[in-house]
């Protein structure tokens, strides 16, 4: 019997219709392969949801939010992208980078303070489900919190990474790793040199939620410029469907087989200019 998933699929300007449709149609095929039902509901936001509905998130979009199991989204530079955020409980931030065939490294941290213990205990639950490494970075009070929490987790292997030696590994070394917790204070440097330290890489990123849905949602593309030109490279809106399978869905098989597709793809697939 196969599982039955909401998805809430939002959809911007520029290149994003373009890129819905391509992960639209891995998801399907990929749904089929591991017996699960994805049932998705399309709404706009932003520009082209003001140009028709007179609103940047209308009530129809907050519906399909609210209503959905996980929420992907195309259009990461829309500024509407905030409100809709506004609607979840969006406690943590994760960033999935993959380079090469196998080399991915998940980079997680709170969106807030009061949320560095949820945070923590959900990358602990994300190391469980890898490969139960996991590398904590920060000093003092987010040292002391994360031992606090890794007496509950005896079977992940953690250690403590210093920033200063944290920073040069993301840029040269990234597969040194495999999930890394990170201190507010050293995340975004954290997740963008992992991002950009390797050849053949893809990056996407998902907002975990305590309650309800969560959102994922690809790095942006300065998107316009390329819109209906069919030139428009879709590896990290589809890297976004495998992290929303994973972490959102609970389908950690689905994930895996979409994201290798990426990585193959990408590795040995056609090259274009």
């Amino acid at each position: 019997m196969s599982r039955t998933a909401t998805v809430a699929c939002l959809t911007g300007a520029g290149t994003a219709p373009e890129l819905m449709a391509e992960a639209v149609f891995a998801l399907d095929r990929v749904a089929r392969m591991h017996n699960l039902d994805v049932r998705e509901t399309h709404a706009t936001f932003g520009g082209v949801a003001l140009a028709r509905a007179g609103q940047l998130v209308p009530p129809a979009t907050r519906a399909a939010l609210l209503g959905a199991d996980a929420v992907l989204v195309a259009g990461a530079d829309e500024p509407a992208l905030d409100e809709v955020m506004a609607e979840l409980d969006l406690r943590a931030q994760a960033t999935r980078v993959r380079a090469g065939q196998r080399d991915d490294v998940v980079v997680v941290s709170p969106r807030f303070d009061d949320a560095a213990e949820w945070t923590i205990e959900r990358a602990f639950a994300i190391a469980e489900r890898r490969t139960m490494r996991l590398a904590a970075v920060g000093d003092g009070d987010w040292t002391e919190l994360v031992e606090s929490l890794a007496v509950l987790h005896t079977d992940v292997a953690l250690e403590h990474v210093a920033p200063k030696l944290a920073i040069p590994l993301a840029a040269f070394q990234p597969s040194r790793f495999d999930v890394l917790v990170v201190a507010p204070a050293w995340a975004e440097a954290i997740g963008e040199i992992v991002a950009g330290s390797a050849a053949a890489r893809v990056a996407a990123h998902g907002l975990l939620a305590g309650h309800g849905p969560s959102l994922f949602v690809p790095s942006p593309d300065g998107g316009h410029s390329l819109a209906g030109t069919g030139v428009v490279n879709p590896s990290s809106m589809l890297l976004a469907a495998a992290l929303m399978l994973d972490f959102g869905l609970d389908e950690p098989a689905a994930a895996a087989t979409l994201a290798g597709a990426v990585s193959a793809a990408l590795v040995d697939g056609p090259q274009t200019p």
